[in-house]
């Protein structure tokens, strides 16, 4: 599993897995990147989707891409 897809709130976020130097979960939405969540070989859907979920009720300001800031302003 590479990726996952989790409708949230009416939005389409996407996670998608990295193995730079360390594996991450890569979330996006509407192809704008938002952060990236750690990740293990192990990890099934099920806990990469509660995982996107918890991180989106956390910050329920990023559902809104404009308030997306990429580079520091």
């Amino acid at each position: 599993m590479d990726q996952v897809t989790v409708s949230y709130q009416g939005k389409q976020v996407t996670a998608s897995l990295s193995d730079g130097q360390t594996m991450s979960w890569h979330l996006t939405i509407a192809g704008t990147a938002l952060t990236k969540l750690p990740a293990t070989a192990v990890d099934t859907e099920e806990q990469v989707r509660e995982r996107i979920i918890s991180w989106l009720r956390e910050h329920p300001e990023m559902l809104d891409r404009d308030q997306i800031v990429l580079g520091g302003g």
